[in-house]
């Protein structure tokens, strides 16, 4: 049975976890945003501006001592300055200061309650894992005879920090939740997010070093399930990273990380020779390309990868790998002025420990001392749709599939699928009640299959 990395696990994200009321007022705050970037572009120009030369009354005026700003240029500065200051505040509700400091905090999560019934054996309770339903021989403690699990693990706190330093902006962010043990309903702290982020300190672009959603993940396009694992296929991985990130022209953004390797994931063609993930000598390089408009936001992200391995903890074996990843949200105004479609399509080699079902990344040949990665290729779509200011509903499909090798043991995962529905209900700005209904298969090289339906309530309080 496949086991998803730890970091391959929880695809609905912040984006699909916030709350649909806070996304109907996403649009005012970039339209605030966009006043406070053009504020600051007439605050550098004024800053950029060459120094004015003094006019004498003589035909002879020298250049050779300019002098600052006149007095009426100083004071339109200052007055530009106050108002992105107050602008910045406005912008970010809820934040608060430290005795007067020009740092500014926010803290922010929410507590959560599901409830999950399942039909069938599957060994993750609280996260609908498709590569963890039983083909074989489940267990009634895995739910062979239906089984019902509460958990709070989705429950989150988070912290954010912002600073400002002349023209850049210092930002912190750390985040946690409860999914330390996640084929358990026990709930066990575990960190998510804990990075660090500079604007414009390279090369007119933004630094950032620290943990944070892989580079390859894109956030916007995950369906807003209440499960919290989402589509088997979608690639959503935290790592420690360093991401140059460049607004290249208005909408569109290119990211360049450097990510950690970990997430290696392999097996072995027999069950006597154990496999482990090496160290890789290069780290994963990432490459993104974004385009976000009021209407549209699509991105495609390649990925580059050095696989290690060993079977004797001695000698390694080394293995490349790639993938691509193309997805996105693209609104429907015709339908809805809130309506809008996610999808998503990933195809890689030794990519696998980076979806949510986390299939080996390459399997070992002990016949040819040699690490085979293998082939994924996977997407989803889902729908969202408001049926009035205070309910909304969301319809997922996923599928994945995997190029198994012959040699390849007989309860290889092979394709499994996902499928979703809920019907949500925010009876105040921050409260959400749900139900969702959920079905997901798998299938094994030998053709075993499984099948588990899932029913969850959810109850979600937002501060």
């Amino acid at each position: 049975m496949a086991v998803p990395s730890t970091y391959a696990q929880g695809a609905n994200d912040e984006v699909g976890q916030l709350l649909e009321v806070i996304e109907v007022q996403r649009r005012r705050l970039d339209e605030q945003e966009r006043a406070q970037r053009e504020l600051r572009r007439q605050v550098e120009s004024l800053q950029r501006r060459p120094p004015v030369t003094p006019v004498t009354s003589g035909p002879a005026a020298s250049s050779a001592h300019p002098v600052e700003l006149t007095t009426s240029e100083e004071t339109e500065l200052k007055i530009l300055l106050e108002r992105e200051a107050q602008e910045a505040e406005v912008n970010w509700p809820g934040s608060f200061d430290v005795f007067g400091s020009k740092t500014r905090f926010k803290i922010s999560g929410f507590a959560e309650l599901d409830v999950t019934h399942d039909n069938h054996a599957i060994a993750s309770p609280t996260a609908f894992v498709t590569s963890a339903i039983a083909t074989r021989d489940g267990t009634p403690a895995e739910g062979s005879d239906g089984i019902t699990h509460f958990s709070v693990q989705t429950s989150r706190l988070a912290v954010e920090s912002r600073t400002p330093v002349g023209r850049h902006q210092l930002t912190t962010f750390i985040s946690i939740d409860f999914f330390g043990q996640f084929f358990a309903a026990r709930p066990d702290p575990r960190m998510r997010q804990a990075y660090g982020e500079v604007t414009d300190i390279l090369f007119g672009g933004d630094l950032l070093l620290g943990q944070d959603w892989s580079t390859f993940t894109y956030l916007p396009s995950f369906p807003n399930t209440l499960d919290f694992e989402g589509p088997s296929p979608s690639v959503a991985t935290r790592r420690e990273m360093l991401r140059w990130t460049k607004e290249l022209r208005r909408c569109l953004k290119l990211k360049l990380a450097l990510e950690t390797p970990y997430g290696g994931s392999f097996t072995s063609a027999d069950p006597a020779i154990y496999v482990v993930d090496s160290a890789p000598e290069w780290p994963d390089a990432v490459a993104a390309l974004s385009w976000e408009t009021d209407d549209a936001r699509l991105e495609g992200a390649v990925i580059s990868r050095d696989l290690r391995g060993s079977s004797d903890y001695e000698d390694t074996i080394s293995e490349s790998a790639w993938g691509v990843n193309l997805s996105g949200r693209i609104n429907m105004p015709w339908s809805n002025q809130q309506d809008f479609v996610t999808f998503g399509y990933v195809l890689g080699d030794g990519i696998g420990g980076l979806l949510n079902d986390a299939p080996p990344d390459a399997v070992y040949d002990f016949e040819n001392d040699r690490l085979d990665s293998i082939t994924v290729r996977g997407g989803w779509l889902g729908f969202q749709h408001w049926w009035n200011p205070d309910f909304y509903s969301v319809v997922t499909h996923g599928e994945l599939k995997v190029d198994n090798y012959e040699f390849q043991l007989p309860d290889s995962y092979r394709r499994a699928k996902y499928n979703s529905a809920n019907l949500v209900w925010t009876p105040f700005p921050k409260w959400l009640f749900g139900f969702e209904a959920l079905y997901g298969s798998r299938v094994d090289r030998d053709d075993r299959r499984g099948s588990v339906t899932r029913f969850q309530f959810t109850s979600r309080l937002t501060f």
